[in-house]
């Protein structure tokens, strides 16, 4: 069977999944466990490679991202007790826009190692900037996406910019100021799509006795906790360089270990703890910020299971980079126009299989030996088919990405509706940066 046909099917399958979870008839859970055994039914594969795949992508997602989620949703529980989300909130009020913030935000963890993870570790700080509206969701996912498809030291970036030998100097000066675009492009797509109606926190539970005491210390205490774990995850990405001082032995190690799960719930929720120094009785305990916390993530941390075992079965059926080599006879012999390709390469395997990271890695492959015969052998040239594959590696996320999943449950999405408003919105997002680096082409070849 053809491979476009795999990738039609998977097409249709996203598409049954946007028709059986709308206005909540089947939950999101089930119906990705459906969608990725719809799939491997449409593709003939055997039942023991789609549960053995699913199962592996599960634990590996659970592994990579879920104890991070957990850190997020614990770091807001007790931000709620002491008081740091309404103080945030209520300073908000007074600005101008909250967008901004938000959108500076994204652009900083965009750098992070994964983009979900620093939507994550960013999440509790998001709800009291942004008063946890769907604008503010929104407005901080499409801002992340931006950054990590165009700033080093992004996975995404790194890998497309090493496999096809381009400056990263001149990388960074043309990724900023798109990236910049991007973000405020975005900002304007969430302003547009989403409601800014701030959700009201639930306080019934955790506001006891002392526990608002400090509310302004524990709103300092967030802020600083936040771009420190964002610092963590940064710093990570620095691991992922393929060169001393990072590329091997103990200091990559050790870098690489910065933005361990397990140490970033350590750190944040300790740091949060001691900086705001506020504390619930038994607040660590099942029945205090703890057990609040693991209780409302719980049905999360199943979806981004799943929606990694979809991801994994997707990849394992090699369909992605087969389709996407359908492409490349289709590309334009000479021109700024041969852009295109890259991004388009990176774009179909991204959104076919759900790894940006994967995706980059693979489309670059592809064009390394197509580079300078399109007439992108040229330092300005390669710079800009990585920022393109980078940039196309992150359009567009759907069911089966992470990041998809972080910004719906956060923005109180249906999955229909996020896949209108997010994947839409980066995909849009993605033109408005291809057309940026088409014109940039044709100012300088």
């Amino acid at each position: 069977m053809s491979y476009l046909i795999y990738a039609a099917i998977l097409v249709a399958v996203v598409a049954l999944f946007a028709l059986i979870t709308a206005r909540g008839r089947v939950h999101p859970f089930l119906a990705l466990v459906l969608a990725a055994f719809a799939f491997n039914y449409g593709v003939g594969w055997s039942l023991s490679f789609v549960v053995k795949s699913f199962g592996t992508g599960f634990g590996q997602t659970l592994a990579a991202l879920g104890v991070v989620v957990v850190t997020g949703a614990l770091l807001a529980e007790i931000a709620d007790g002491t008081g740091a989300t309404a103080r945030l909130q209520q300073m908000a009020r007074s600005w101008r826009t909250r967008s901004g913030p938000l959108a500076l935000l994204g652009l900083i963890g965009g750098m992070c190692s994964t983009p979900a993870a620093a939507f994550a570790v960013l999440n509790p700080l998001r709800r009291g900037i942004g008063g946890d509206s769907p604008r503010s969701a929104l407005t901080l996912g499409l801002a992340l996406s931006a950054s990590h498809g165009l700033l080093i030291p992004a996975p995404t970036v790194l890998a497309s910019l090493t496999i096809l030998r381009a400056d990263w100097g001149l990388a960074l000066a043309v990724g900023l100021p798109v990236a910049l675009l991007a973000v405020l492009f975005g900002a304007l797509f969430a302003r547009i799509s989403a409601s800014g109606a701030p959700n009201p926190l639930d306080t019934a539970a955790g506001m006891v006795g002392t526990s608002l005491h400090a509310p302004r210390r524990g709103a300092l205490a967030l802020l600083v906790v936040s771009l420190v774990l964002v610092a963590m995850l940064i710093v990570q990405a620095l691991g992922d360089i393929a060169s001393e001082p990072f590329g091997g032995g103990n200091d990559r190690h050790f870098i690489l270990a910065l933005g361990n799960p397990v140490l970033l719930l350590v750190v944040g929720v300790g740091a949060l703890l001691l900086l705001s120094w506020s504390w619930e009785k038994g607040g660590l305990s099942e029945a205090g910020w703890a057990g609040r916390a693991l209780a409302k993530v719980a049905p999360l941390l199943l979806i981004l299971g799943a929606a990694g075992g979809l991801s994994k079965v997707a990849q394992d059926v090699g369909m992605a980079e087969m389709t996407a080599e359908y492409l490349i006879p289709l590309a334009p012999v000479s021109g700024a126009l041969v852009l295109v390709l890259p991004f388009a390469l990176a774009a179909v395997i991204k959104t076919l299989q759900g790894s940006s990271l994967v995706a980059a890695i693979t489309s670059a492959g592809m064009m390394m030996e197509l580079a300078a015969p399109l007439g992108l052998g040229d330092p300005m040239g390669r710079v800009l088919a990585a920022l393109a594959v980078s940039a196309g590696a992150m359009t567009v996320p759907q069911i089966n990405d992470g990041l998809f999943w972080l910004v719906t449950r956060a923005g109180q999405f249906s999955p229909p509706a996020a896949l209108a408003r997010l994947s839409g919105g980066v995909l849009v997002q993605g033109g408005l940066i291809l057309a940026c680096l088409i014109a940039l082409r044709a100012a300088t070849a």
